[in-house]
């Protein structure tokens, strides 16, 4: 089975059961596998957001980690369309008592002469 095929299934799976974010990962994965770098930010943006409102921090940030490596690696020309995530990751650190990492993820896409995540 070819990925187009796979990715529209995952899909499919995504419209029938929205709250279930395994399938969203899945189809982040492909769409990285395929070189879809937007689909897959904005796919784990998705869940990110689903798991920091479901009040999962440590899942939320594993996920914006993941979007932060993936733009500053493979997509540098969307740092703009994600710099609003830095702050969030900041926050979710923040509530989670990690101050000195929530301090470091205000430049989680590199901007400011840092590496990105670490």
């Amino acid at each position: 089975m070819g990925p187009k095929r796979t990715i529209d299934q995952l899909l499919e799976v995504v419209r029938a059961d929205p709250a279930n974010m395994s399938p969203r990962l899945e189809l982040a994965d492909l769409y990285t596998k395929a070189g879809d770098i937007p689909s897959a930010l904005a796919m784990y943006e998705e869940v990110a957001k689903y798991c920091a409102y479901q009040g999962f921090p440590i899942k939320a940030i594993a996920v914006y980690k993941q979007m932060c490596s993936m733009v500053v690696t493979d997509a540098p020309h969307l740092r703009h369309r994600y710099a609003h995530v830095p702050p969030i990751l900041s926050n979710l650190f923040q509530q989670l008592g990690l101050n000195k990492q929530a301090v470091s993820a205000l430049d989680a896409l590199g901007e400011h002469g840092g590496h990105g995540p670490s």
